[in-house]
């Protein structure tokens, strides 16, 4: 598996976003990180990435309950501009509320849009597990 250079953490949960991006950069040095607190300002730094040429994430840990656009509107939104992206990225639902009855279900509907889903706080055994 390739490592990843770019993640994008969606999460409006300061903490845990400092702490994760701790831990990755701490994995992945070379890493690049982009962080937004909600779905919608997410889709606008991402559209701006297309429209700019930057490098588009690899890998999303996308959190599902946010203010503005939760993580169920990011993947929706996500979906209409997915197919502009020329690489594959990965979507990883980060949420302290997955239980593993929902998951199945959350799993049959989201199969195509979402990677896994990974319950918070995230361990950094599987941060390293994603990212190699």
């Amino acid at each position: 598996m390739k490592e990843m250079k770019s993640i994008c953490i969606i999460d409006d949960d300061k903490v845990y976003t400092y702490g994760v991006k701790k831990i990755i950069k701490s994995l992945t040095p070379e890493g690049n990180i982009t962080t937004f607190e909600n779905g919608r300002k997410a889709i606008e730094g991402i559209k701006k990435m297309m429209e700019q040429e930057h490098d588009l994430p690899d890998l999303i840990l996308l959190d599902i309950d946010m203010p503005e656009m939760n993580g169920w509107d990011f993947l929706n939104e996500f979906e209409s501009i997915r197919f502009e992206i020329k690489k594959a990225v990965e979507v990883f639902v980060i949420s302290s509320r997955i239980d593993t009855k929902k998951q199945e279900l959350y799993q049959v509907e989201w199969d195509e849009k979402v990677s896994d889903f990974i319950k918070k706080p995230v361990q950094t055994e599987t941060l390293k597990a994603l990212l190699n």
